[in-house]
């Protein structure tokens, strides 16, 4: 008896992540547990499974696995396809790399941490950024999002494109504006049988062409979005919220989902040096942010759940249903808690700027500090994913920062906090293990409490059985 794995799934390994099973051509994974792991390095096509070395418990799982539909009974002999063949690499898994493709931009927006158009991070060269392509494939990542600046002012964008689909990459999703955004340009995607999920911004019903600085910016933006809609791209939006914008977000919201948009995420402007001189006096500082958000949680109720919604740093909403999360409690409240990665987010996930710069994650690029984090074209993808300063922050624990930061670890709060975002600690006080103030006001100013009783009063209010 011959089993083969089938030709959409190959096997893969990582440090500290060795036996992974991954489904293309969406590269999708999930880990292995050391029996399904041998099962399938049996399933090569060759190997007899009815020989004695074959245990019961193979047996077993040989079984599931066909009902699966991941193995298949072979009649005769059929060697794996070479890329389905197992393949350890030796450094951290990274599920996907969101990478800004070029710093350059066609909108003048007022709080740009790039400092677009003038493109203050530029871009890799075409060469450069080849060989960054070329070293993701050698690293395994198995997804990249593309973004910015805006990604389709880069000249050889669909070069690039094509060596990524080369090495069986996924490109996932495209951050955009929307200006650029035509029938042409979801034609090509589609002639490499790409479908990714665009994320556009939109700033609010009347105060999105002042906030990206061109005059039609909100007109762009809305016929971008109806025009991946019709042509059944997948879209999501998402809203900078200030003074003046901020009681639009119940409109916008109404208008985004009445046109199939289906996620809108918002998140405070980050106080970037751009946006303190452009803002207008429309700057919010955190508490009025949140006061903002925790506004808008009845008419989501009230209005009938209509998409989901992410208030970033207060809640996530989920559409038609009476379920939520309170973002700042993101454990248990038990010590234990403290064995967490400080990021979570961070672990699968790795954020290359333009000038090819190896982060965390994007808030980062608005931080001075990130000088520190490597240049990928300096010490190799590699090393930066297996041995670098970026592998000091991503692999540190909530137990890390409680042994460095008095103030956390005297905190009531910090089996439920668990520190908040290092980014924000980054920008806030220059050091990466310092504390992030906005958690800090939302758990010891009661806003935690808040946020639960106003969804639980709204649900209470206008949701029926």
């Amino acid at each position: 008896m011959i089993y083969k794995l089938k030709r959409n799934y190959i096997l893969r390994g990582w440090d500290k992540k060795a036996w992974v099973l991954v489904h293309r051509p969406e590269n999708s994974y999930r880990t292995l547990t050391q029996t399904e792991f041998q099962t399938l390095l049996l399933c090569d096509g060759n190997t007899n499974l009815e020989a004695d070395y074959v245990t019961d418990d193979i047996r077993k799982v040989l079984k599931q696995l066909e009902k699966e539909s991941i193995v298949e009974p072979m009649e005769s002999a059929s060697s794996l396809e070479e890329d389905q063949n197992y393949h350890y690499y030796d450094n951290r898994f990274v599920r996907s790399a969101f990478w800004s493709v070029t710093g350059k931009c066609n909108y003048r927006c007022r709080h740009c941490y790039m400092d677009a158009p003038e493109g203050a991070l530029g871009e890799l060269s075409h060469e450069q950024a080849m060989e960054l392509i070329d070293q993701m494939a050698q690293c395994g990542i198995l997804r990249v999002n593309l973004s910015g600046g805006e990604p389709f002012v880069r000249k050889d964008f669909w070069p690039l494109v094509d060596r990524i689909l080369s090495h069986n990459i996924t490109i996932s999703q495209v951050y955009t504006n929307g200006w650029l955004l035509t029938d042409a340009v979801l034609d090509e995607f589609e002639k490499r049988k790409l479908k990714p999920e665009f994320s556009i911004s939109f700033d609010g019903v009347g105060w999105h062409d002042w906030m990206r600085g061109i005059s039609g910016a909100e007109e762009a933006a809305i016929r971008a979005l109806k025009l991946c809609i019709k042509r059944g791209f997948p879209t999501n939006v998402e809203m900078c919220i200030h003074k003046g914008n901020q009681d639009t977000l119940r409109e916008t919201v109404s208008l985004l989902s009445d046109i199939g948009v289906p996620a809108l995420k918002t998140s405070n402007v980050m106080q970037t040096e751009l946006w303190r001189k452009n803002s207008e006096g429309n700057a919010m500082d955190i508490r009025e942010y949140i006061e903002a958000m925790i506004r808008y949680i009845p008419y989501f109720y009230q209005d009938g759940m209509p998409m989901n919604v992410t208030l970033s740093s207060v809640i996530n909403l989920k559409r038609g249903s009476r379920d939520y999360e309170v973002i700042p409690i993101k454990h248990n409240g038990e010590e234990s808690s403290t064995a967490h990665y400080l990021c979570g987010a961070a672990r699968y996930a790795g954020y290359i700027t333009p000038e090819g710069r190896l982060l965390p994650c994007m808030p980062m690029t608005a931080c001075k500090e990130q000088e520190l984090f490597p240049l990928v074209q300096d010490i190799g993808l590699k090393k930066g994913l297996s041995d670098s300063f970026y592998m000091d922050i991503v692999d540190s624990r909530i137990r890390d920062l409680l042994a460095v930061n008095s103030k956390c670890a005297a905190c009531a709060h910090k089996y439920q906090c668990g520190g908040g975002c290092r980014a924000i600690a980054l920008e806030q006080t220059g050091n990466l293990m310092g504390c992030d103030g906005n958690y800090c006001i939302l758990w010891n100013e009661g806003y935690v409490e808040r946020i639960q009783e106003t969804a639980e009063v709204a649900i209470a209010k206008f949701c029926r059985d």
